[in-house]
Parts: structure tokens; C-alpha cells; sequence
């Protein structure tokens, strides 16, 4: 799992450590930087899985506004294949042209170094810790893609992996359509094309689709039957949820019916991605966050989903990080498993513990409300 994030000269974010845990809610007033923690996240993600240029991973306009220097500094420790790799990169930002370039860039597995990337040269190591190729690559990108996949270089090729086993979801029901364009395995941050990941999932993972019905069933939809998919046009299928008719008397006789996601009430599509996340991206070496997961759901559909959640995440030993103001995951999670940020005078964000305990004589969601969780 993600045991260190370290990030300076970010937005709001200076000199800051943060050491997640296998669950936690990040609990804290607006502009603290609970979002933050993951658009950093899912921007490492995106340079060294998605192979994206630096000057868009990291741009010129997430430099912490009242801080004069032009280089920022990302860490991330992960524990996993049998010991912990450490992350570090550099990106600099040239104040005159307006360029965004990576100053340096290194990877290690229990303090053996595995790559170091400085001002374009790049030095490799094997397995066993004994020197690799050098090789000269543009500043603008990782050289973790180009380099992976090597022989004798599994290590590198699994730090790799395992970034893109970090899943970060802004849900956005309001968006999620019905037509799907291809199999997606790795989703949009904003599960616009959520029909595209559970057709993924209907190819790939048929037994994550039966267990995903089977809890849709039992917590969101009466008489659910399943998914289907019908193809629409060349590569293009629409997603269906098929249902029994309900056991009244005005139903006798009818015929089992389908809806398409976009059918679906805001909250019923919000549920079935809540749950699509649940089954598919909580397990080993997998970290799923999400800001605001509680967005369009009712008090009492959250709780099932935040039980089995958690349930999940112990089982598995998986994480989950998650952000969000609502009460009952406050007070699901307060006892151990919720960190605070704050700002003291609008400076660099800090994090603390959240201290509550079960002799307090109000609910950590009222104490939240009333301003005395602390600084």
C-alpha cells in the first residue's frame, strides 16, 4: 500500500507528509487539501502509466502561489513485491520561457536504487542491484515507461504496475452514460464511461460482475437480474440492467424489463458505481479514492456500502482513501481511521490525527459541525 506521500512547493502544500493508512477519511474545511493529496496522486499516475508529457502532469499554475521557488518535490514510499519502493521526483519550472521540465527523477526498492533520471541522462539497475544500460531521454517525460519491461528489471516493471493499480474517482453521475465506445480497465477519474469499465469487467472478471449483482441486489435494486450489452453499432454497445416485474397482482404476467444506465436515477447510477468501485478496484497492491463518495446518495444507501467497504479493505489488504463531510462516515471512521487537515493563518496545509473517543459526550460529526475538532 501508499505508507508515504511527500509534496512541496504544490498548491497549497509545503513541505508536507502525509502517512495514509489502509483506510482513512480525510476530514478538514474547504482549501485544506483533501483533493489535492489525490489530483497528485492520479498526476503520477498519469506521467508514468499514461506516459504524459510533464508540462501537463505538473503545470506551471499548481506552483504554491506565495512561494518564489520554480522546482516542486513529489515523494511516494509504497509497500509491495516483497519490500517498499521510494519515489522521488524533481520538476522545475523555468520562469522566463514559461518550460516545465523534469530535474530528477529516481526509483529504489529497500534503499537499492532501481533508476535515476537526472537533467536527461538515465541510469539503470538490475534486479540483483548490479548496473544497468545508460541511456539519454527528453526531460518532458518519466523515463520509467520507456525504460520497464526490460529484462532483469521486474522491479521497475512492477512500480510501474502498481501505480496504475491507483484508482482516483471524482464521481459525476450527472455524466455517466449508457453507450460504451470499448473496454476500459482503467476508468475515467470521473466515471463518465462507467458502461465502458463494467464491459471490461464483463469480458475480463466475470466472477467481480457476479458478485457486483449479487450486492446491487441485495442493497440498491429489488428483482435485479443482471447486465446485458447490445451492440449499437461498430465497436458501440449500450448498457442494460434487466429486472423482474415486481410480485403484485397488476404485474401478473409480465415480461422481465430492461433499463439503460442513463434510465437510472442520479443516486441509482451513483450506487452502481460506488459498488462497481467497491468489487473491482479494493483488493492486494490496489488503492481506490474517492472525493465525495456520499454525492447524490441517501444516509441510509451510504451505510451498507461504507460497511462493506471497509469489510472489504481488512479482507483483501487493500486501501482506501476517502474524502468527504458527511456524517455518517464521520462517525463510522472517527475512532482510528480519520486525519485532519487544516491551515494555520492560510498557510501550508498540516495534518494531525482526528481525536475523538467513544467517552465524548457528543458524536465526532457534531463536533465537526460545531468548529471543535481542533485547529
Amino acid at each position: 500500500m501508499i505508507s508515504r506521500i511527500y509534496i512541496d512547493n504544490f498548491r497549497c502544500f509545503t513541505d508536507f507528509e502525509y502517512r495514509p493508512g489502509n483506510l482513512q477519511l480525510l476530514l478538514g474545511s474547504n482549501g485544506t487539501g483533501k483533493t489535492t493529496v489525490l489530483v497528485v496522486l492520479d498526476s503520477l499516475r498519469s506521467l508514468v502509466v499514461d506516459r504524459a508529457a510533464i508540462h501537463l502532469a505538473f503545470p506551471k499554475q499548481v506552483l504554491t502561489a506565495w512561494d518564489p521557488r520554480s522546482e516542486q518535490t513529489f515523494e511516494l514510499d509504497i509497500k509491495g513485491n516483497g519490500g517498499e519502493y521510494s519515489y522521488q521526483l524533481v520538476v522545475g519550472h523555468d520562469q522566463v520561457s514559461q518550460g516545465v521540465q523534469i530535474v530528477r527523477e529516481e526509483l529504489s526498492f529497500d534503499g537499492q536504487p532501481l533508476c535515476r533520471f537526472e537533467m536527461g541522462e538515465v541510469r539503470l539497475f538490475h534486479d540483483d542491484g548490479t548496473p544497468g544500460p545508460a541511456d539519454i531521454l527528453l526531460t518532458s517525460h518519466s523515463a520509467i515507461p520507456t525504460c520497464s519491461n526490460r529484462q532483469g528489471m521486474n522491479k521497475l516493471t512492477w512500480f510501474r504496475s502498481r501505480l496504475d493499480r491507483i484508482f482516483v474517482f471524482y464521481p459525476d453521475p450527472l455524466r455517466m452514460g449508457s453507450q460504451s465506445d470499448g473496454a476500459l480497465a482503467h476508468p475515467d477519474s470521473f466515471l463518465h464511461k462507467l458502461a465502458s469499465w463494467i464491459r471490461h469487467l464483463d469480458r475480463e472478471s466475470p466472477e467481480i460482475i457476479r458478485r457486483l449483482s449479487e450486492t446491487l441486489r441485495d442493497e440498491v435494486f429489488d428483482h435485479f437480474r443482471g447486465f446485458r450489452f447490445a451492440d449499437i453499432g461498430r465497436r458501440r454497445s449500450m448498457l442494460w440492467l434487466q429486472f423482474d416485474p415486481p410480485p403484485s397482482d397488476s404485474c401478473r404476467g409480465a415480461e422481465p424489463y430492461s433499463l439503460s444506465l442513463g434510465q437510472l436515477s442520479t443516486g441509482q447510477r451513483a450506487l452502481v458505481g460506488l459498488y462497481t468501485m467497491l468489487h473491482a478496484a479494493v483488493g492486494p497492491d490496489l488503492t481506490l479514492c474517492i472525493d465525495e463518495p456520499d454525492n447524490y446518495v441517501a444516509l441510509r444507501e451510504i451505510q451498507p456500502w461504507l460497511v462493506q467497504l471497509a469489510d472489504r479493505v481488512e479482507d483483501t489488504g487493500g486501501q482506501c482513501l476517502l474524502v468527504s463531510h458527511h456524517p455518517e462516515l464521520i462517525n463510522y471512521l472517527a475512532s482510528d481511521r480519520v486525519v485532519h487537515f487544516f491551515r494555520e493563518d492560510c498557510g501550508p496545509v498540516k495534518v494531525r490525527p482526528f481525536e475523538w473517543s467513544h467517552e465524548d459526550a457528543l458524536s465526532p460529526a457534531e463536533l465537526v459541525a460545531r468548529g471543535w475538532e481542533g485547529p
